[in-house]
Formats: C-alpha cells, sequence, structure tokens
C-alpha cells in the first residue's frame, strides 16, 4: 500500500537546503542552477516517488522571519512530519549558537506533542577541500557531541554533505527514506554478504530517479577510493540515459587504469526499474560473473515486498 510521507528540509537561511533539493533533482548539469538560486519564500514543496511512498518535501525558508513563523504556528507547519533534514552550515562557525537553538525549538515540539521524527542532520557545505582540515572536523565533533548529550531521546543520524559531491547528497536522501520500512536492513544485509562474496569495493541498488536504496562499501585504499566516487558518479549519469532511453541489459566497463571493473544493470521487477551497481577489481570479474545470477534472485525476493 503506498504512503504519503511528510519530510521537512529544514535550517538557518543560506545553509544550503534548496542547493541539496536541486543537486538530487538534476544530479548532473546543476551547478548553473544553484547559483541562480533565492532564498525561498516561506515554504515551497517538491514532490518524489520512493518506491512505494509518495513523498512531499517541504522546504522551508530560514530567513529568521519566516523562522518566527513557523514556531509560533508549530503545529501547522511541523504537525504529521515523517522524517526532519536538518541542514546546518559547516563554514558557518558564527551562527552553530543558532541553528542549534531552532533545531532545539524544532525538536521541543516533536517531544511535546510526542512524536517519534527520525531526524537526519547533515553538515553541509563539507566540500572536498575540508575534508582533512582539522578546524572543521574538531566543529563536526563537538556540535555532534552537543547533540547527542541534548537529545538522547531522538533517533538520530548525521551526515556531511557538499554540492561538489553528488553521491553525498544522494546518500543523505537515501538514508533518510530508509528508516521508514524494515525490509531496508535487510537489503543491506544482503548487499553486505555478498560484497564479501564478490570481494567488491561497492555494491548499490538505485531506483529509476538515482535515489540510492541500499549501499555497502568495502574498505579501499585511499588511491583507489578517488577512482571508486567517479565510477560511481558515471553510474548516475549513464543510468539517468539508459531510463530515458529505456535501455535493456547492461553496461560495462574498465577504468582507465586497468585496476577496476564497473557494472551496471538495469533490470525492471513490476513496475518499477532498478539499478545495480557494482564495483570490483578486474581479477575478481569472473567471480563476479558466477554468483551475481544468485545475488539477482536473492535481491529480487526482497525487492517484491517493498514494491
Amino acid at each position: 500500500m503506498e504512503r504519503f510521507l511528510k519530510i521537512i528540509v529544514s535550517g538557518l537561511d543560506n545553509a544550503g537546503k534548496t542547493s541539496i533539493l536541486t543537486a538530487l533533482d538534476k544530479k548532473y548539469d546543476f551547478a548553473k542552477d544553484i547559483v541562480q538560486l533565492k532564498p525561498t519564500i516561506r515554504v515551497e514543496y517538491h514532490k518524489m516517488n520512493f518506491l512505494r511512498n509518495n513523498c512531499v518535501v517541504w522546504d522551508m525558508g530560514g530567513q529568521e522571519t519566516y523562522r518566527d513563523i513557523y514556531i509560533n504556528y508549530q503545529d501547522v507547519y511541523f504537525d504529521a512530519t515523517d522524517l526532519l533534514i536538518y541542514v546546518i552550515d559547516i563554514q558557518d562557525s558564527n551562527r552553530f549558537n543558532d541553528s542549534l537553538e531552532y533545531l532545539n525549538a524544532i525538536l521541543s515540539f516533536f517531544s511535546d506533542s510526542e512524536m517519534d521524527v527520525p531526524i537526519i542532520i547533515t553538515f553541509h557545505k563539507f566540500d572536498p577541500e575540508l575534508k582533512a582540515d582539522e578546524e572543521t572536523l574538531v566543529n563536526i565533533k563537538k556540535l555532534r557531541e552537543k547533540i547527542l548529550d541534548e537529545y538522547p531521546n531522538f533517533n538520530i543520524l548525521f551526515q556531511q554533505s557538499s554540492i561538489y559531491d553528488i553521491i553525498s547528497i544522494v546518500q543523505l536522501v537515501s538514508y533518510g527514506l530508509s528508516v521508514f520500512d524494515r525490509k531496508f536492513f535487510e537489503l543491506s544485509e544482503l548487499l553486505e554478504y555478498y560484497l564479501k562474496i564478490f570481494n567488491s569495493h561497492a555494491l548499490i541498488l538505485f531506483d529509476r530517479n538515482g535515489i540510492i536504496i541500499s549501499e555497502f562499501y568495502n574498505e579501499i585504499a585511499p588511491e583507489t577510493y578517488v577512482e571508486l566516487i567517479e565510477t560511481i558518479k558515471e553510474h548516475l549519469y549513464i543510468l539517468k540515459r539508459m531510463d530515458e532511453e529505456k535501455t535493456e541489459g547492461n553496461f560495462d566497463f574498465t577504468s582507465s587504469e586497468g585496476k577496476l571493473f564497473s557494472y551496471l544493470l538495469r533490470k525492471k521487477i513490476k513496475n518499477d526499474i532498478f539499478f545495480i551497481s557494482a564495483v570490483l577489481r578486474e581479477k575478481q570479474k569472473e567471480k563476479f560473473f558466477e554468483r551475481f545470477p544468485e545475488f539477482l534472485d536473492d535481491l529480487i525476493k526482497i525487492l517484491d515486498q517493498l514494491i
């Protein structure tokens, strides 16, 4: 049975909320759109489908005027929320306290209303050049600890995201949507099991929109990580083309360095289209194709119960 889910995307103005949704919607070629974005006026609504769930995303303007309205009319804006994605600009340390105060107002309403709402807090604008920045990493650690100490009764997942890393944006929303069905845990266990059998670096299940439904990764060397991420990005571009062109079958290629083998399969299950992405070492390819049909059968059994 289809569900209608209300997803709130909230945070201070200029935190990057609308940029996240634009990047997710475009998946590629979105830089121009983000540059041209204007502040959200009150609330903008985005519709999206995730398996059998119909989602309405509330993109809530973060200017102080609007925040005051939201807080004064909390039952209008925050009631019946199924998921909160809260965005903190990790580059704007001067406004951390303001952001935490706003978060506190929202969570206080959830608590007073006895609403058990899953929460994803993303430290946004965590751009590639900041991943080794000590001050930024310390700020993330302190914010996580402070939030967990103050809200021990909430189910909170922390993420880092950047519009310059489209995978981080896709993961952000994917993790949020996956809290709505226990079958997603079975999917994760299945991917972990076959990741070990294939001895692969990554095993990912996308829907037709490029949303990651489930994923699992192996530990890899830093020099291989960059190539892995680029391969997954390429899969996002290719699956968009395959879906538009109604391509049947699969797509595979070996990286220019000859280190990684990449495989992307388009599979129709009932009335939905899914894409299975695998990245592994070239020398593991034979074993992968030997066991892949078995993996596909097990995967379809779980997906049949989700769609």
